[in-house]
């Protein structure tokens, strides 16, 4: 009784599935972590980018909040990759969505730790 074996059994097919669902359910998080920490740090270059550029300007103009605002259009597409509203005040350019406060490095996705 010669046997010829041409694929693999359903046994062996469910355990890789299974073996690829569990890698997609650790890896998912962590992609998603580091998506809204890239989008975070490059909203905090950006402004930081429109500061310096802003503060340069008013050397030679006066500041008010349509005038930031013109700067803004004039100059820069999209400062934040999520569309929030970007503001100056005291000298600073904030973001209304990210903040500057939790500047501390953290693991994206709580869930899963740094390997």
């Amino acid at each position: 009784m010669n046997k010829k074996s041409d694929g693999f059994t359903l046994i062996e097919l469910i355990v890789v599935i299974a073996i690829l669902g569990i890698l997609v359910a650790i890896a998912v998080p962590r992609l998603v972590g580091f998506t809204s920490m890239t989008k975070e740090k490059v909203c905090a270059a950006n402004r930081k980018t429109v500061e310096r550029l802003y503060n340069t300007f008013l050397l030679e103009n006066e500041h008010g909040e349509s005038t930031f605002n013109q700067f803004l259009i004039e100059n820069f597409d999209e400062v934040c990759p999520v569309g929030a509203v970007i503001s100056y005040f005291d000298g600073e350019v904030k973001c209304s969505v990210h903040d500057d406060e939790s500047d501390e490095e953290e693991s994206p996705g709580e869930e899963v730790p740094w390997l």
